[in-house]
């Protein structure tokens, strides 16, 4: 008969799953809040990608908890309410969060002014493949105005963003102390 604490001493009660979960969620519905946030009349049609300051974020700092897949699912959601070319979001957040994981080492010892101007070539180049994506699929060029407006937005709200994600996640790690 074998012993029974063999089976407990090998578990791994410290997933990353429940975390991943979170993250998940959490950008979901930031997601959801760029989709309010079209349908006010200011920002219509051209909100700011707060999603995009989201994943940057994690993947820049923790990309164990904010895997591939979860930002293929936030892109593809956004995609469906948005009204957007199935897919084009998806694809342009994936393809940046495999930049941001080869760019990683560098990126996380520069400090903010150029972080935020990697985020500025980031958040263009996003917008870009999807305005390429778009006119290849529809053969028409839009119009420019919308895409200079939520960069210019998405490039203001960059800061405040950035600063709110680090406070939460200084306010996880002291709370995982206390616990």
């Amino acid at each position: 008969m074998k012993d029974q604490r063999v089976y407990f001493e090998k578990a791994n009660f410290q997933s990353a799953l429940p975390y991943q979960l979170l993250v998940a969620i959490f950008g979901l519905f930031l997601m959801f809040l760029e989709v309010g946030l079209a349908q006010i009349p200011l920002f219509y049609g051209a909100a700011p990608y707060l999603s995009l300051i989201f994943v940057y974020y994690l993947r820049l700092h923790h990309p164990d908890v904010m895997p591939v897949f979860t930002v293929f699912v936030i892109g593809m959601v956004a995609d469906l309410l948005l009204s957007n070319i199935l897919g084009g979001r998806a694809t342009a957040m994936i393809l940046l969060a495999y930049v941001i994981e080869s760019r990683q080492v560098k990126l996380e010892q520069v400090e903010f002014v150029q972080l935020w101007v990697d985020f500025a070539v980031s958040c263009a180049a996003v917008i870009l493949f999807q305005l390429i994506f778009f006119s290849l699929i529809n053969l028409t060029l839009p119009t420019f105005g919308p895409f200079f407006f939520q960069t210019g937005i998405t490039l203001i709200l960059f800061p405040i963003g950035f600063l709110m994600i680090y406070a939460a996640h200084r306010l996880l790690q002291k709370m995982k102390l206390l616990a």
